[in-house]
């Protein structure tokens, strides 16, 4: 009854205008006009939205497709779960294909891609890196020099781990490695080893026997490993360290002794620096404090209950991994975790001198998580991923789930309801809000309007001095 008295309305009120105008013209159409679609969840689209910067905002069949871009070049297109892309405001950019099963990145340093189980990646200097795991490999280096491997038969790498270079040769036949000056050779690898270097050499029949000697450093041997190890100094004679596995040992080292028996029984140990921790049945039982009196200590009864202090630290647990408390100091800023998981998270940055906070993140499992960043803050909900926001998980499987968004920053507020079923925005100077295909209305500036009812069966714009209306999809007048 209510609508068919607004059309009644509407039609007294076009009627009069007509009488009293008959000369003028009908409406002509605005330029460069907010031409939007409002039929969720078969087709949304927004040409604008001025708190949240997305443009050209199209989405078919709720979060299945979507694509939108922003004035400063970000941009995403995703047909979910299949295929999406994205571009960063400073030119990095992700392309996923049924992730992870191929993924293509550009970022600062270079780009890489893999479709499994092949990998490339380039960098500067003409850099590459292709493998296909785990039988081959190619690398070209900055300096031009190549790394490759055909597995197991023969392989020349340089930079490769922790290795400044490394050879094999129907690999475990035979291995050559050169890590810090030290050169090893290794047959049937890891069972027989030869390593030598400046003052160094050292030779092993694992698990049998091994031993290596650092001139004026420290001697290394062990007997039938792990059973029997022992290290001597070559500095100081009275440094010593001995372990038996699973009897235990004992270190005298620089300064720190520890004792342990029956590991993981108990341990005690000692610092240079007068501090002490003593382990009982560890992780059950820990205890540490100093000794001179300063801040450091920490008592832990694991699972149950744990406190850790430093000079720029605070921990403590209750019910590990369930509740967590942790405070860093860092440079000109204060970082803290709270967290009972996977239920709730919170981490937030602040400045202690101005006394502000930085940024902060916020996650109530499975309901909603919001970050915050100086003046602007999202809020996202449902949101189930229990840690925050992965860019894989956002562009290719996170809207499925997410029913609403809630927007804040300098340029006002905004929300989005189940992928474009309702919406709205507010800024300083106009305002918009829209439900279905049932209602919508744009203010985007002071004297211009415009207000639809079941998808242009009424629709009233208002261009300043004209307000034109057309009812019934077809009837155009002004009044």
């Amino acid at each position: 009854m209510r609508f068919f008295m607004i059309l009644a309305v509407l039609a007294g009120v076009s009627s009069s205008a007509v009488a009293l105008e008959p000369v003028q013209p009908p409406c002509p159409p605005e330029e460069n006009s907010r031409i939007s679609v409002n039929l969720p969840p078969l087709l949304v689209y927004k040409p604008d939205n001025p708190v949240t910067g997305k443009r050209k905002h199209l989405r078919i069949l709720g979060p299945l497709f979507e694509s939108y871009c922003k004035a400063d070049g970000e941009s995403l297109t995703a047909f979910r779960p299949v295929w999406s892309m994205e571009t960063k405001a400073d030119g990095r950019f992700a392309s996923d294909i049924v992730w992870p099963l191929s993924i293509y990145r550009k970022t600062r340093s270079g780009s890489y891609f893999w479709l499994l189980p092949y990998f490339s990646s380039t960098g500067k200097n003409d850099s590459y890196e292709h493998y296909l795991f785990p039988l081959w490999f190619l690398e070209r280096h900055k300096n031009g020099t190549c790394s490759w491997f055909f597995f197991p038969f023969y392989g020349n790498m340089y930079n490769f781990f922790s290795y400044q270079r490394m050879q094999f040769i129907l690999f475990p036949l035979y291995k050559y490695g050169e890590k810090n000056h030290v050169v090893s050779n290794g047959f049937l690898w890891p069972l027989f080893n030869l390593e030598h270097g400046p003052g160094m050499k050292g030779f092993r029949i694992f698990p049998l026997y091994a031993e290596r000697t650092v001139e004026g450093i420290r001697k290394n041997v062990s007997f039938l490993w792990p059973l029997l190890n022992i290290a001597q100094s070559r500095k100081n004679p009275e440094d010593f360290a001995f372990l038996s596995v699973p009897l235990g040992g004992y270190e005298q080292w620089n300064g720190i002794a520890n004792l342990t028996v029956l590991p993981p029984l108990f341990s005690y140990k000692t610092f240079r620096d007068r501090q002490m921790a003593l382990s009982v049945l560890w992780p059950l039982f820990k205890y540490g404090k100093d000794l001179n009196g300063g801040k450091g200590f920490c008592l832990y009864f694991w699972p149950f209950w744990g406190e850790a202090v430093s000079d720029h630290a605070y921990y403590s647990y209750f019910l590990w991994p369930l509740g967590l408390n942790l405070t860093s100091e860092g440079n000109f800023r204060r970082t803290h975790w709270h967290a009972f998981l996977p239920l709730y998270l919170r981490r937030s940055v602040y400045d202690p001198e101005a006394r502000r906070e930085y940024s902060s993140y916020t996650h109530l499992w499975p309901f909603l998580s919001q970050r915050t960043n100086g003046g602007s803050s999202e809020m996202h909900g449902l949101d189930f991923v229990p840690v925050k926001q992965l860019g894989f998980v956002e562009r290719n499987y996170a809207a499925f789930w997410r029913f609403f968004e809630v927007t804040r920053n300098e340029k006002g507020r905004a929300f989005d309801i189940l992928w474009g079923l309702s919406g709205g925005y507010r800024t300083a100077d106009g305002s918009g809000f829209s439900i279905g295909p049932f209602y919508s209305q744009d203010r985007p500036c002071a004297g211009k309007s415009e207000y639809d009812i079941l998808f242009g069966l009424v629709n009233i714009r208002n261009q300043g001095k004209n307000t034109c209306v057309r009812l019934f999809y077809c009837l155009d007048f002004s009044l």
